[in-house]
């Protein structure tokens, strides 16, 4: 028998659930692997179980996903087997996490559905699925019913007295005052999250909460604080890791070199960004760092580079339902679809300019074009298609 081997397996998941918030992934990985061992050995079935499931989460953030969804899986099986309806629940919840990463907002809704059915008996996983029913309406730019859903998971942590869970729900409620443009009120919930953090030496979210700070920082056009915060994120998703935080670290600081005339530095950070959100299959950072560097591209008239990503971003943004994305008039830029259009009409009449036979063409063409497709009861999407097929025909 190891040495290890001679711990309880409770003390062996302790230990894990320490190193993991410390950011020690490796000795994470370590205790929860032992805590598994001895529980099997041990049939302490309710330690089994849950060293599974958090062994399935580091490894999901280590972008191991088949590992991550079979241990996950084998943590629901088990729960249920043995009747522990929370513990089943908390794998649900994670099983969803995992869906909604890759994209499949549907899966994960009613994954996250089936866990609040067995969460009635544990305020503290009530409130980490309405956390994650939150972050779903967020993507779908409903902020109301986010805010309702992270509102009542403060309320359930606050009820369990569970401090981290407050600091997650704080956390959480930053991103949608800044989604809300509430930028002061977003300040004082990353803030007061972070300090919850620094106390309980939770690494992850004191880099969540220095990357959510940085944009808010960006959007108020404090580019030098925005910098700062989003490279001290980096420099923690680093040290844990966590590839998939390093592509939003890489986002925002792309986004801060774009907008004080950095061009060159902007457009290799937010190709950091994408690569990393592609490797690690997280659908909504990829469309975003997309969406980021087609403005680049835009602002220095690289106009076909532009409309290349602002077509990949679109198509990744209607996948997700992301309907604040598509339609909203960006304070900035304007909706996606409006850039994208943007994009397209001005590439048009470039081409045209050259040609006084040709002048106007490209744009009469669309009219009528989008006429006769209104007529037809033609779709909104499909007028879109259209609208920039006509602008483009004489592309050659």
């Amino acid at each position: 028998m190891r040495a290890s081997d001679s711990r309880p397996a409770g003390d062996l998941l302790r230990a894990g659930r320490a190193h993991d918030r410390a950011g020690r992934l490796d000795d994470a990985v370590a205790a929860y692997e032992q805590a598994v061992e001895v529980g099997e050995k041990s049939r302490e079935l309710a330690v089994l179980t849950e060293a599974q499931r958090r062994l399935g989460v580091v490894h999901h953030r280590r972008n191991n996903g088949a590992e991550a969804r079979e241990l996950c899986r084998r943590s629901y099986d088990g729960a249920l087997g043995m009747g522990d309806l929370v513990l089943a629940g908390e794998a649900l919840n994670s099983l969803g996490g995992f869906e909604a990463e890759a994209g499949h907002l549907a899966a994960a809704r009613t994954t996250y559905q089936k866990a609040l059915e067995l969460a009635f008996a544990s305020e503290e996983l009530l409130g980490r699925i309405e956390q994650n029913l939150g972050i779903l309406a967020t993507i779908h730019g409903d902020y109301e019913a986010a805010l309702n859903h992270y509102q009542r998971s403060l309320d359930s942590f606050s009820e369990a007295m569970d401090e981290r869970g407050c600091a997650i729900a704080y956390h959480n409620l930053g991103l949608i005052a800044t989604h809300r443009a509430e930028f002061e009120a977003a300040e004082g919930h990353f803030t007061k999250s972070a300090a919850i953090a620094v106390r309980f030496g939770d690494i992850h979210l004191q880099g969540l909460c220095q990357l959510n700070h940085a944009e808010v920082c960006h959007a108020r056009q404090q580019y030098g604080d925005a910098l700062r915060r989003a490279e001290a994120a980096l420099t923690i998703f680093e040290q844990l890791g966590a590839r998939m935080d390093k592509s939003g670290a890489y986002k925002v600081i792309g986004m801060v070199f774009r907008d004080t005339g950095r061009h060159a530095l902007g457009e290799q950070r937010l190709r950091a960004a994408i690569d990393l959100a592609v490797e690690t299959g997280w659908v909504l950072g990829q469309a975003e760092a997309s969406r980021e560097l087609a403005r680049l591209h835009q602002l220095v008239g690289r106009n076909q580079d532009a409309l290349v990503l602002l077509n990949s971003a679109h198509q990744l943004f209607s996948g997700l339902e992301a309907r604040v994305e598509l339609v909203d008039v960006s304070r900035k830029m304007g909706s996606l679809e409006e850039t994208f259009l943007a994009v397209v009409r001005e590439w048009g009449l470039s081409i045209e300019s050259s040609d006084e036979y040709t002048f106007g063409h490209c744009e009469r063409v669309a009219s009528y074009a989008v006429a006769v497709a209104v007529a037809l009861g033609l779709d909104a999407m499909q007028l879109t298609t259209l609208r920039l097929g006509a602008y483009l025909h004489d592309v050659g």
